[in-house]
């Protein structure tokens, strides 16, 4: 069954690395293409440091690479983005009606709404960031909202950095019922807390940096390279570890969007000359 589900939607699932001015990843979320959009979660829309942002798509061998495109960041969201449909933060929509990924299909979303506990699902996306694509299977562990009344689906796949963003499929029907969304668990927000709380160090520390000395050493400069190792510590554990808890927001915000003409919504069209970067 899983076997069918990878078949069926691989091609359409594209990872998303968000470069800095120097070409380096710092952030990578997984995406999957719907009609003429890409389809991610809202983190997408926050990443201030990035530059550039690579969409990749990989054929059945999960590594080959089927279609490319760098963009800057800037137009990315600018001119591509299709609003904010989720005040909450849990999705991202980009017109990507561009050459480039023409052939790229596109997967189905599901109409379903109410989940049986217990029942099978799939997601496919790209663990640690690595540029393989990679399936997972679990089941419906349990459907809950969240205190916006956002609904999610908890399901027992294992999921990892770089799989926010993710397809999650019904290996039934081959449809789409929820983006996976790693960083909305426990996990992910005590590392933001913790991330908060050592900038806050650091700032504090640097106000006093060189007002106090014992012989040649500065025990603030001492101070602060153990904060920049437990803020190094934080985002190397949160990076490489993975939850076998994992929540997908389910389709009732996004539905609609794609059930109706999209080109009667208001915004703004992605440019008609192709100026891009393929590769």
């Amino acid at each position: 069954m899983l076997s069918n589900v990878w078949t069926s939607c691989h091609a359409s699932v594209c990872q998303l690395n968000f470069l800095n001015e120097r070409g380096i990843c710092i952030d990578s979320l997984t995406g999957f293409k719907v009609k003429n959009f890409l389809v991610t979660t809202q983190h997408a829309f926050c990443l201030e440091k990035a530059h550039k942002v690579q969409i990749v798509f990989v054929d059945a061998d999960a590594n080959t690479v089927t279609a490319s495109m760098k963009i800057p960041y800037a137009e990315f969201i600018k001119e591509l983005r299709i609003g904010v449909l989720d005040s909450n933060g849990h999705y991202a929509i980009f017109n990507i009606d561009l050459p480039d990924f023409a052939s790229i299909p596109s997967l189905k979303l599901s109409e379903q709404r109410n989940f049986i506990v217990g029942s099978s699902v799939a997601a496919l996306g790209f663990n640690f960031g690595y540029s393989n694509l990679a399936i997972t299977s679990g089941i419906v562990s349990s459907v809950f909202a969240n205190a916006e009344g956002v609904r999610f689906i908890q399901f027992d796949g294992q999921v990892s950095y770089g799989h926010s963003g993710s397809p999650l499929v019904d290996p039934m029907t081959m449809e789409v019922v929820g983006i996976v969304s790693r960083r909305n668990t426990p996990a992910s927000k005590a590392n933001t807390q913790l991330k908060g709380i050592i900038s806050t160090n650091l700032s504090e520390l640097k106000k006093v940096e060189t007002l106090v000395r014992f012989g040649d050493i500065d025990p603030i400069q001492v101070l602060i390279a153990n904060q920049n190792q437990l803020q190094l510590l934080a985002n190397i554990i949160y990076k490489y570890s993975s939850t076998s808890v994992s929540q997908a927001v389910t389709l009732d915000g996004i539905i609609s969007f794609f059930n109706e003409d999209a080109s009667h919504l208001d915004f703004e069209e992605a440019p008609k000359e192709h100026k891009y970067f393929n590769g």
